[in-house]
């Protein structure tokens, strides 16, 4: 192998950094679980905490929008199903939705 795709070689492997396992982004964002009380236009929802890392955001109502495989592949949220997201550090009034399921988990257990 040339000089040229070594230097490629090691180049990418320097860009593929596992960041998952180091969640240096969990310190901007704070996990919710939440109920959908009432969906709005543009895939945006209006949501009520019931769980959190911060207890004072547990009985506060969020503005959720849809995020990543849930808006790509378009999964229906409705009233009354549960979600899990976060919550911005810097907008508090916020929320990225990232799961839903109809029935709440601890109930399944």
């Amino acid at each position: 192998m040339g000089k040229v795709q070594d230097h490629k070689r090691t180049a990418k492997a320097r860009r593929q950094v596992d960041t998952t396992s180091t969640k240096s982004a969990s310190r901007d964002r704070f996990e919710i679980e939440g109920v959908v009380e009432e969906c709005l236009p543009n895939t945006m929802f209006r949501v009520s905490v019931t769980d959190s890392e911060v207890p004072q955001m547990v009985g506060q109502t969020l503005l959720g929008t849809l995020v990543g495989k849930m808006r790509l592949y378009r999964i229906r949220v409705l009233p009354g199903d549960y979600i899990k997201g976060y919550v911005s550090k810097y907008d508090l009034k916020k929320c990225k939705i990232t799961y839903r399921s109809v029935k709440k988990d601890s109930q399944s257990n």
